[in-house]
C-alpha cells in the first residue's frame, strides 16, 4: 500500500479526536479568500483557500474553512462507534486544507492565542498585539460594496497594506490582524505573496458557540513552538515514531517517502511569518 503524509496524519486525527466544550458566542461569519505563493522563487506556485472568521463577541476565531468543516465532521463521527466503515465514510467527507491552526483573539485585550496540533500534542502560544501599529492614511475607495480606508502596518518581517470599513464596526480581520475601527476587508503584503480578500459577511440568525477542544494545551512561547514545528517538518516519520507510532513500510518505502517530502519541503520556503 502506498502511504502519504496527509494519509498518515489523517489517521492520527481520527484516532485522537477530542470532546468539545462550549465557550464564547459568535454573531458573525466572515469569509476571506487567501491567495498565497508557496515558493517565493516560483510565480506558478500560487494557491488559494477559503478562510473563516467567526466574530462579534468578546473573542473571535480564525481558521481555514477546511479546518472548520473537517473538525466539525470529526466531532460528529467521534460520537459514533469507530469501525473501518465509519472511518472510510468520514475520510471521504473531509475537505483538504493547508492550514491546521486556530487563531483565537481577545478583541478587548488584543491577546492572541495560536493553537495547532502536532501529532498527538496540542500546542498554544500567546501573543500581545497591543503594540501592533497601524498607520491610517487618507486614501479611500470602495471594495465589495463597502467604503474602505487605507492603512499600513508591519508584522513578522512583512510590510502590509490593508483596507478597512467602518460600515462594519468590528475591530477584527483575517489571520492575526485586528485593532482598527472597523473590519479589515482586504490586506496584502507588499510583494502580494499573501493576500486576504473579503468574499462574504453574514450576520448569524442564531449566535453560535465557539467550540474548542477541552484537551489541555501545552503552553509554550512562539520561538519554541516554531522550533518544534520545524523539527517535525524536517522528519515527520521520525517524530511520529518517537511518540510510539509504528509503520509497516516495505523495503525502501520509507526512504522514498522522505526523499519526496524533502523535495516538497524545499518548495515551501515562503511562510507568512518570516
Amino acid at each position: 500500500m502506498k502511504y502519504s503524509f496527509p494519509f498518515l496524519i489523517f489517521n492520527l486525527l481520527f484516532l485522537c479526536s477530542q470532546a468539545q466544550e462550549l465557550t464564547d458566542k459568535f454573531k458573525y461569519k466572515v469569509t476571506y479568500e487567501l491567495t498565497w505563493q508557496i515558493d517565493s522563487t516560483d510565480v506558478e506556485s500560487v494557491q488559494s483557500e477559503s478562510m473563516l472568521l467567526f466574530t462579534g463577541g468578546a473573542s473571535s476565531r480564525f481558521s481555514s474553512e477546511g479546518k472548520h468543516i473537517g473538525d466539525s465532521i470529526q466531532s460528529v463521527y467521534s460520537q459514533r462507534e469507530r469501525t473501518p466503515q465509519s472511518y472510510s465514510e468520514m475520510r471521504s467527507k473531509m475537505p483538504k486544507t493547508e492550514f491546521e491552526y486556530y487563531i483565537i483573539k481577545g478583541l478587548a485585550s488584543r491577546e492572541i492565542r495560536y493553537r495547532e496540533k502536532i501529532i498527538k500534542d496540542y500546542y498554544e502560544y500567546i501573543e500581545d498585539f497591543s503594540n501592533l501599529e497601524w498607520y491610517i492614511l487618507s486614501e479611500t475607495k470602495e471594495i465589495a460594496g463597502f467604503a474602505v480606508q487605507k492603512v499600513k502596518t508591519n508584522y513578522a518581517g512583512r510590510h502590509y497594506t490593508a483596507w478597512f470599513t467602518t460600515e462594519i464596526p468590528i475591530s477584527d480581520g483575517p489571520y492575526k490582524f485586528n485593532g482598527l475601527p472597523g473590519l479589515i476587508v482586504e490586506i496584502a503584503d507588499e510583494k502580494e505573496f499573501y493576500v486576504f480578500e473579503l468574499t462574504g459577511f453574514k450576520s448569524l440568525k442564531e449566535p453560535i458557540f465557539n467550540t474548542q477542544t477541552n484537551e489541555e494545551y501545552l503552553e509554550t512561547d512562539k520561538s519554541s513552538f516554531l522550533e518544534i514545528k520545524e523539527e517535525y517538518n524536517a522528519n515527520p516519520i521520525g517524530a511520529m515514531e518517537q511518540t510510539g507510532i509504528s509503520f509497516q513500510f516495505k523495503p525502501g518505502q520509507k526512504e522514498k517517502l522522505m526523499k519526496e517530502h524533502r523535495g516538497e519541503l524545499k518548495k515551501k520556503n515562503n511562510p507568512i511569518e518570516l
